[in-house]
């Protein structure tokens, strides 16, 4: 079952889905492409859209609704894109629900496009002492990280996870993207493959082409472990 654990979809909250109707749109590619379950992971704490922890339980709740009424079987759970600071500790144990379905484990962490944060092992550290896990995304189209692997690598190390997305996987975020992503495949260091969609054109919530690219150069195992079993446990907190 293929698990999607970043996307944009819910309007009129961030820089995603325009409308609900985009939103159901999204929904059905997101389903018809062979996604079961699909996170919304909007913005928080970037100092943009101002979310900032916005409860959308009740968007989740209608869309649900909406889908089932549509006939589109996609499920949709709740979580966050939290922008890195260094109380996100005391954040998260104040709300859950930043947090991958709320389950007080898991959750998306993220990094300016264009540096990294000060110390951010001692928060790696500071979040692994309270049983939270970071999964950092798309560290592949940050431009500092492109070129510092190693340095990725030794967050991983420390207990986070990363989050590569599928359109760096498949070459449609350029050359650097998918040259980054690749050599992160194959130092193993991918434990989760997303949409991060924000539309239904120029970023949509499709998975295939990357599983399909994924298997052919890691194996049907590895990639299932990635696009399917790794997001199960993500979005069940299981440790």
């Amino acid at each position: 079952m293929v698990i999607d654990i970043h996307s944009h979809i819910i309007p009129e909250i961030d820089d995603g889905a325009t409308s609900w109707e985009e939103c159901f749109e999204m929904c059905d590619l997101a389903w018809k492409d062979g996604v079961r379950t699909i996170v919304a992971t909007p913005h928080a704490f970037n100092g943009v859209y101002g979310h900032e922890g916005q409860d959308i339980t009740a968007e989740i709740k209608f869309l649900n609704e909406k889908l089932k009424e549509r006939a589109i079987g996609l499920s949709v759970v709740a979580g966050a894109e939290v922008h890195s600071r260094p109380d996100i500790p005391e954040l998260l144990e104040k709300d859950i629900s930043l947090t991958l379905n709320s389950n007080g484990h898991y959750f998306l962490l993220e990094f300016p496009h264009t540096t990294i944060p000060p110390n951010v092992k001692n928060l790696i550290f500071q979040l692994t002492l309270k049983r939270f896990i970071p999964i950092i995304v798309h560290p592949e189209r940050n431009t500092y990280l492109q070129n510092h692997l190693d340095e990725f690598e030794s967050f991983v190390d420390q207990g986070a996870m990363c989050q590569v997305t599928a359109m760096s996987i498949t070459g449609r975020f350029g050359k650097k993207a998918e040259e980054a992503s690749l050599e992160l495949l194959d130092r193993d260091l991918i434990h989760f493959i997303a949409s991060d969609t924000h539309s239904i054109k120029a970023r949509p919530p499709v998975l295939s082409e990357a599983y399909k690219k994924v298997t052919s150069l890691v194996g049907e195992e590895k990639a299932k472990e990635i696009f399917e079993t790794n997001p199960d446990r993500a979005i069940k907190g299981l440790l």
